[in-house]
């Protein structure tokens, strides 16, 4: 046992030298962006210097489908699923926005989504429910002591209707921690021939997630946040047998299959082959791109994804621990549900007051915006994190709070 906490301290000793960040300030604030690994900025500083020496000429569009097919790849072994059911985008909320616009709903199609989703999911269904009159259905999810995981269930089910169409749900709530049992959720709405489209923003890099076990129908997800890309890129899977039921809001030379020989009188197009179809590949920047596939290789070959994931599981439920027992917390994510994210509310602070507080102290963590109810303060725990460095953060919480 001492061998191996000794081999987990050089191991996390070597991390935080090839992320820099990490030791500049207490990072703790990956729910919203992680810190960049040297070898992911190194190759997007490397990309932009030749773009700018060297111009940007007719082999850079082959280049950059090619990067993209790497990339591709090697976010299927992330997310256990196929290359042809991985498409790039520029965000999650855009991943969320292709499914949504292009699943052909109609007046009267019901979407039952939780009342605790990120405004990338409500903003687009509340457009198409106001543009095609299709009903949206709220599920009430409670937090804290009081969230009861079968009780949620159950309202999910009994929510459903036949004129229930998709489920929309987040893999982990930004707004409070909670890891909702997806692949259980996926099986009720199967059962009852409805799709299942999850926002995977705050799981995946920080959970282990494996597409074809969960059976998920459509999974949206962040470059910039568990996964340590840049800013400017997402993830979205669909399955593959669900493809040809979604259709490409936008369509681009790299949607269509064999562009030079688009038919303009036509009125079909002929898509590209699976999940590439939704790829506005013209618009993916190749620094942020080769940047983005760096990150994967480091966390995938580098460091080790079952690593990973234990250590920031392991990392939460002391975070959760060492606060639990300070007079006037309040903890919001329900103990055993965690992620990567422990959520609190203290006694007499309102939650950007206190990481004000605490980001002076140097500890960079951040308050849910207010219509994020229950809008608590949110600590992220990086697998880059000491255990130092969460007692610290505890004891701070401490002192300010007394």
């Amino acid at each position: 046992m001492i061998t191996k906490l000794n081999e987990d301290k050089e191991k996390l000793q070597a991390i935080r030298q090839q992320m820099p960040a990490t030791t500049a300030v207490h990072y703790l604030n990956t729910g919203t962006n992680g810190p960049l690994p040297k070898m992911a900025a190194d190759a997007m500083k490397a990309e932009a210097e030749k773009e700018f020496l060297q111009g940007r000429y007719l082999p850079f569009i082959e280049e950059l489908y090619a990067e993209m097919d790497t990339t591709r790849n090697l976010l299927a072994r992330i997310v256990g699923a196929s290359y042809d059911e991985i498409a790039l985008t520029h965000s999650t909320t855009e991943a969320l926005n292709i499914v949504l616009w292009g699943l052909r709903m109609q007046p009267g199609d019901e979407v039952v989504t939780t009342s605790l989703e990120h405004v990338a999911a409500l903003a687009p269904l509340a457009l198409i429910k106001a543009r095609y009159g299709i009903v949206v259905k709220y599920v009430n999810v409670k937090y804290g002591e009081e969230y009861d995981e079968e009780e949620f269930v159950s309202a999910v089910e009994k929510m459903i209707t036949p004129r229930t169409r998709l489920f929309v749900v987040s893999h982990v709530s930004t707004s409070t921690g909670i890891t909702f049992p997806l692949k259980k959720l996926v099986e009720i709405c199967h059962a009852h021939n409805v799709y299942v489209l999850a926002d995977g923003a705050q799981a995946v890099g920080a959970i282990p997630v494996n597409m074809h076990e969960l059976g998920v129908d459509f999974y949206a997800m962040a470059g910039r946040k568990w996964l340590c890309g840049p800013e400017g890129i997402g993830v979205l899977y669909i399955a593959k047998e669900r493809i040809p039921e979604v259709d490409p809001t936008f369509i681009s030379p790299a949607s269509v299959k064999q562009r030079s020989d688009l038919d303009i009188l036509s009125p079909y197009v002929i898509p590209a082959p699976f999940a590439a179809r939704y790829q506005l590949a013209t618009a993916m920047y190749m620094p942020t791109l080769l940047g983005f596939q760096k990150s994967l290789e480091y966390l995938l070959d580098h460091v080790g994804m079952e690593w990973i994931f234990t250590r920031i599981q392991g990392l939460a439920r002391h975070m959760q621990s060492l606060i639990s027992d300070i007079p006037g917390i309040q903890i919001i994510t329900p103990q055993g549900k965690e992620a990567g994210m422990i959520e609190f509310l203290a006694e007499g602070w309102s939650p950007p007051e206190l990481c004000s507080a605490l980001n002076k102290r140097n500890f960079m963590i951040r308050p849910e915006p207010e219509h994020q109810l229950p809008a608590p303060a949110r600590i992220s725990t990086g697998f880059y994190n000491t255990e130092e460095e969460l007692e610290q953060l505890a004891e701070a919480i401490r002192e300010i709070v007394k």
